[in-house]
């Protein structure tokens, strides 16, 4: 893999974003923009990178309250939009559009918004499983609904204090997701994730106020997201590299992120979308192993070509 170049952007609200970039064998290489998920950084990224070999130039940067970027306190400071706003801010300090963006999880709905409010940026969309959800069943509370989805008490976990960085990856490396696709890449993605503290313990860097906000978002406003209300103004290509597991935490967390019913209500909103689901993976192996890695890099190729 090719050295890397790091350097910051501030957005339109003095926000510092982390941004790093893999050079293409070829300058005149297309551009490729990664949008991380919700909990993840801009090292999420590392699978596709390498699968992708130089072919392209990629651009990757930490979201607001992830990995280096600032963690604005303010929960109003987040949210699928101002992330979008945030990607357009890269991508203006680049000079150039990007040929495609790929969003993982949370990315995918980012990315969305990106095209929806800035088609001259986004050539094409890969989403890695992410991008709808169907309505909140009746009396479900939004933070309920991503409890059931994430895990109950994701939120806790993600705040939690451990011993050391060898306490918590031996722990990872038990649950399912994680147990048959560690990698140096994956380990690398955790560890830019991590703050040590003086004392040896660590930390996850993601801020929970932005974590929360961000889980919650898309259903706002109840009943006609502004998120898929604003599906209409989206033109480009767009992939859905779908996993048909969801978390996998959890015997509970084991139904796919996007359902059939999901799926098919995506395609009616967006008639473009090409969808592609990955046997055998769940929500986070369709994004970093393997074999969801080799279909999100065919999938950037074939929008390329």
């Amino acid at each position: 893999m090719a050295t890397s170049a790091m350097w910051t952007v501030t957005t339109d609200d003095g926000v510092r974003l982390q941004v790093e970039s893999w050079p293409a064998r070829d300058p005149r290489a297309p551009l490729v923009l990664g949008l991380h998920g919700i909990t993840a950084n801009r090292l999420g990224f590392l699978p596709l990178i390498d699968e992708l070999g130089g072919e392209v130039e990629f651009v990757a940067f930490d979201a607001r309250g992830r990995g280096l970027s600032d963690k604005p306190a303010d929960p109003s400071s987040y949210g699928h939009r101002r992330h979008a706003e945030d990607a357009a801010c890269v991508l203006a300090a680049l000079g150039r559009p990007a040929a495609v963006v790929v969003g993982q999880s949370m990315g995918a709905w980012d990315g969305l918004q990106l095209a929806a409010h800035h088609p001259d940026l986004v050539g094409a969309l890969v989403l890695g499983d992410g991008g709808y959800f169907t309505d909140l069943p009746p009396g479900v509370e939004p933070a309920a609904y991503v409890d059931g989805v994430m895990g109950p008490g994701w939120l806790d976990r993600l705040t939690a204090v451990l011993p050391s960085r060898d306490v918590l990856f031996a722990a990872l490396q038990t649950v399912p997701p994680f147990r048959d696709s560690w990698s140096p890449a994956l380990e690398a993605m955790f560890v830019a994730g991590l703050e040590e503290l003086p004392d040896g313990s660590v930390r996850n860097r993601c801020s929970a106020v932005g974590a929360k906000f961000d889980s919650e978002d898309y259903f706002t406003p109840r009943g006609a997201p502004y998120v898929r209300t604003d599906l209409g103004s989206v033109r480009c290509p767009v992939h859905l590299v779908r996993a048909p597991r969801g978390f996998d935490i959890s015997p509970e967390t084991r139904e796919p992120l996007l359902s059939d019913v999901a799926v098919e209500d995506f395609t009616r909103a967006l008639p473009q979308l090409v969808v592609e689901t990955v046997p055998d993976t769940n929500h986070y192996t369709v994004n970093f192993a393997k074999q969801g890695v080799v279909v999100l890099a065919e999938s950037i190729r074939k929008a390329t070509r």
